[in-house]
C-alpha cells in the first residue's frame, strides 16, 4: 500500500482514498505527505488536522505513532515506535508509543525514537536522534538530542 501511495502526488485523485485505506480511517483534506511515504502499519498511525510530512519520511507505527493538529514534518524523518529487547533481542519485540504535539516542527533527517513524546511547539532540529521526552516550547538538536533553547511567544 505504501508504495502505491509513494508513486503518486497528494493531488493525484487516487491519493486521498489510497491514504485512507492505508491508514484505515478518514484523513483530514488539510493533512499533506508527499511521496515517497512508507509506513508498516498504517492502522496504527492517528493524524490530526493541518499535518505535512515532506517526502521520503518512513513511520514505523505497530507501537502507535500519533501526530496532532498543525505538525511539520521535514524530509527523510524517521519516527520508530518499536524495537528489540536488549537482552532477548531475536525473540522479544517492544512497542512504545511515539506522541508529537500540536504545532510540533521535526526538522529534515531527525529520528524520533520509540515511546517519546515531542512536546507542543517544539522544534526537533536537522539530523537530530530523539531518544527522550522533549518539553512544550523547546529547541532540541544533536544525537543524542539534547536542549538548546526555550521558544518564546508561540502562538
Amino acid at each position: 500500500m505504501s508504495l502505491k501511495i509513494s508513486l503518486l502526488r497528494p493531488t493525484d485523485s487516487n491519493y486521498k482514498d489510497l491514504l485512507e485505506e492505508l491508514l484505515q480511517d478518514k484523513v483530514d483534506s488539510s493533512v499533506a505527505i508527499v511521496s515517497p511515504f512508507y509506513c508498516d502499519f498504517g492502522s496504527r498511525l492517528k493524524l490530526g488536522k493541518n499535518i505535512t510530512i515532506n517526502k521520503g519520511a518512513t513511520i514505523f507505527s505497530a507501537g502507535i505513532v500519533e501526530i496532532e493538529d498543525d505538525v511539520l514534518i521535514g524530509p527523510d524523518v524517521k519516527i520508530i515506535s518499536v524495537n528489540h529487547d536488549l537482552a532477548y533481542r531475536h525473540n522479544k519485540i517492544l512497542f512504545k508509543k511515539v506522541t508529537i504535539k500540536k504545532n510540533a516542527w521535526i526538522c529534515a533527517g531527525a529520528i524520533i525514537c520509540p515511546g517519546v513524546t515531542i512536546g507542543e511547539n517544539s522544534v526537533v532540529g536537522a539530523g537530530a536522534v530523539v531518544t527522550k521526552d522533549v518539553l512544550d516550547n523547546t529547541v532540541v538538536g544533536g544525537n543524542p538530542a539534547r536542549f538548546i533553547k526555550n521558544i518564546e511567544n508561540i502562538k
